[in-house]
């Protein structure tokens, strides 16, 4: 079975009627789901508050599908919008790597950045943005770097009671980030997990020795 991945965010359900109508339309399967903003434990021992966001989930699999459909669906508005509209301001460069990564934008921002460039004069062809974005995924699929001292955090952890190790170790073991085509692959590089695994399962070894010592200890 296929799993619904986040595919676009907006700060209400109202502002997703457009994207959702549309997948109706053509009878898209999606899922919707609301981040409502409290505060959520990281394994990395931080707490993050974000504001209430609406998201659509799709299968991995239909994202570049929808893509082209709202940006279709997207033309039309072009020619309505304000001479101030703050893409108008954009370079070159900033309009590519805007093309590189359309799910960070809008569908309209997306569709007036390549109106812009061929306007300029520059190459947007289909091949062009295929290269652009492939190049992109080529970046994402490099593990995260510098967890050095996220690592050695984890294994003084475990050397102190264990709890904590196991959460960092989880989160270095099994940790994915999602790509732009809606693939999910490991967030850390292969040694990285490897020294996850290490320090969950000492972790929990550490955490049982503890707690035996703890009823060892407490008075009959």
């Amino acid at each position: 079975m296929l799993d619904f991945l986040p595919f676009q965010s907006f700060p209400s359900a109202e502002a997703a009627q457009p994207l959702l109508t549309m997948l109706r339309q053509r009878a898209i399967p999606f899922e919707t789901a609301t981040d409502t903003g409290e505060p959520v434990f990281n394994p990395a021992f931080t707490f993050n508050n974000t504001y209430a966001t609406f998201v659509v989930k799709l299968h991995g699999a239909d994202f570049e599908w929808v893509r082209r459909l709202q940006e279709d669906a997207n033309r039309e508005a072009l020619a309505t919008l304000s001479p101030d509209h703050y893409l108008f301001s954009f370079s070159d460069a900033e309009l590519f790597e805007l093309l590189a990564k359309p799910e960070e934008w809008s569908p309209l921002d997306v569709s007036l950045a390549g109106q812009l460039l061929r306007q300029r004069g520059r190459d947007v062809s289909a091949d062009t943005i295929r290269l652009l974005r492939e190049h992109r995924v080529v970046e994402q699929n490099k593990p995260e770097r510098n967890n050095t001292g996220r690592i050695r955090l984890g294994y003084l952890f475990a050397l102190l009671g264990g709890f904590g190790a196991i959460f960092m170790g989880w989160e270095l073991y099994s940790h994915k980030k999602t790509l732009n085509d809606g693939r999910q692959i490991p967030g850390y590089s292969a040694r990285d997990r490897v020294h996850g695994l290490r320090i969950m399962t000492l972790g929990a070894a550490s955490l049982i020795l503890w707690l035996a010592w703890r009823v060892a200890v407490m008075p009959q």
